[in-house]
């Protein structure tokens, strides 16, 4: 029984170990913060994130649908600093640019977009937010 035991025990350990060793080489998780059809008649737009989502080192901007040109986004976090990062990229659907939130990670309260609608007939651009912890 104590074979048994002492078995198991080191078997958890050795399974733990494996798990946090592939949650430090994983870098984090990317999570989804939100889906922001742009207005083309507009220039800024503005995405909501709440807290509970948690806490961020990175930004992945993705474009859907039609081109769009983003000059700028300003990241406002949970504690009231802001971040205004240039992007100054024209993004094509299918498209996306990984964005480094420089210090520790931080709750994102919501995320500012600055931006020029590329003409098309191909309707409205998509931008999907996603954070990496």
């Amino acid at each position: 029984m104590r074979s048994f035991i002492t078995l198991f025990l080191a078997l958890a350990t050795i399974i733990s170990t494996m798990s946090f060793s592939k949650n430090i080489n994983s870098g984090g998780e990317w999570q989804r913060l939100g889906t922001r059809i742009v207005n083309m008649q507009a220039d800024h737009d503005e995405l909501p994130v709440t807290a509970f989502k948690g806490a961020f080192t990175k930004l992945k901007l993705r474009v859907k649908g039609a081109p769009i040109f983003v000059k700028n986004i300003r990241v406002i976090f949970g504690n009231g600093q802001d971040l205004n990062l240039k992007v100054g990229h024209k993004f094509t659907p299918g498209s996306e640019r990984i964005l480094d939130l420089p210090g520790n990670k931080r709750i994102i309260k919501k995320i500012n977009f600055n931006y020029k609608t590329v003409t098309t007939s191909k309707g409205r651009a998509e931008v999907v937010v996603w954070g990496k912890r």
